[in-house]
């Protein structure tokens, strides 16, 4: 008798697959801009007098495995080589004041060992600079701190002096303008192997993906990840929110604070008949950080609900026609819609002026229904001089 047996064979299948060094291990990097960017003189680790600049922001970048490979910036372009500050300098010791333009540089300045240890200094140039070198190296400090400065001077030795117009030149308490485009946004990129150098991972200003990676910094993958500037940063206080720096102490403008005492009141038509006037609230102005023994002025434009040239008070229940009054700030007729300008307001006080109505005709009333009548005010404020 021939007996048949039947193997069943299982064969597991092992597949050795050879993954990049990232796929076990990753580089983030947070970046914190300076929330308010002003010039002054020796900023950060530079040292000599007469370098002036100001610190733009901050990189922290960490590694999951402790090591961070031939690190560097990427997509610099707009960053590259001198930028021109525009504003008021002179040429030599003695000489006047004149508008005139000076090149800055950012200048990246690296603490490999933490710190309070040697910094590393590196001025951005063309699209890809070497955060330490451009040969292989290998960063153990974790996290790596890594700033960025705003400076007169292109020397990577913090201890150098300005090689042309030293900070003295330049006037105190005054702003800078910057070219209108300067937006320096660029990304944090490392190599994928301790063998490999900051020219072999990027080609240009592009990061050649088998051999490194842009970092993720502040949740952000790619070239131009980071902006480098605060949208508040700049403090130029003649325009705010464009280019520019402020070389000092920035001056605090005046503000205002204008304020309705009763914004819900009452009163009887009867009251505002004809040249009648009524008084039914008061506003309120204060000056803040204004120079005491100056006087400034304000300009309100008032308007309302309805689309009339006039001011229109509605039935609160109901359909009727709408009665038409005159608005007063003070003993000035308010005319809907128009600028109206509020002189000689004085800071450290509250300046007051009553809001009263008139000019109500007793026909219109006594041809409307009966019932209470109500109006909505509203008060723009467009300029501070």
């Amino acid at each position: 008798m021939a007996i048949k047996i039947n193997f069943i064979l299982f064969i597991t299948l092992v597949l050795l697959i050879a993954l990049p060094w990232h796929a076990f291990g990753s580089v983030s990097a947070d970046y914190i801009p300076e929330s308010s960017i002003t010039l002054n003189i020796s900023p950060g680790p530079f040292s000599h007098s007469s370098v002036l600049g100001a610190k733009l922001g901050t990189f922290i970048i960490t590694s999951t495995t402790g090591v961070i490979y031939s690190p560097s910036f990427v997509d610099i372009g707009e960053a590259s080589d001198a930028t021109h500050l525009t504003g008021l300098m002179k040429d030599y010791t003695n000489g006047p004041f004149a508008l005139n333009t000076n090149d800055f540089y950012i200048i990246s300045v690296a603490y490999p060992n933490g710190y309070g240890g040697t910094p590393v200094l590196q001025v951005l140039y063309n699209n890809v600079r070497p955060i330490i070198e451009w040969k292989a190296n290998t960063v153990t400090q974790n996290p790596f701190y890594v700033e960025l400065y705003f400076v007169n001077t292109n020397s990577t030795n913090p201890n150098a002096q300005s090689g042309w117009r030293k900070a003295q030149y330049f006037k105190l308490d005054s702003p800078f303008s910057l070219p209108s485009n300067f937006n320096p946004i660029f990304s944090v990129a490392v190599a994928d192997s301790p063998n490999t150098n900051v020219g072999t991972y990027t080609s240009g200003d592009i990061v050649n993906e088998a051999e490194g990676s842009y970092v993720v910094t502040n949740g952000n993958d790619g070239p131009n990840n980071t902006p480098i500037i605060s949208p508040c940063g700049y403090t130029n206080p003649e325009n705010p929110g464009s280019p520019g720096f402020y070389y000092g102490d920035v001056p605090v403008l005046p503000s205002v604070f204008f304020n309705i005492v009763d914004s819900l009141t009452s009163f009887t038509l009867e009251s505002a008949y004809g040249t009648n006037k009524v008084t039914v609230t008061q506003a309120h102005v204060e000056v803040i950080n204004g120079v005491s023994g100056d006087e400034y002025e304000i300009t309100l434009i008032f308007t309302d609900t309805s689309s009339d040239s006039s001011f229109q008070l509605f039935p609160s229940q109901g359909i009727g026609r709408p009665i038409d009054y005159k608005l007063f700030l003070g003993d000035d007729e308010v005319t809907k819609a128009f600028p109206l300008d509020w002189t000689e307001l004085l800071p450290g006080i509250t300046n007051s002026k009553d809001i009263r109505i008139s000019g109500i005709k007793s026909v219109d009333v006594a041809s409307n229904v009966s019932g209470d009548y109500e109006g909505t005010i509203t008060v723009n404020i467009t300029n501070l001089d």
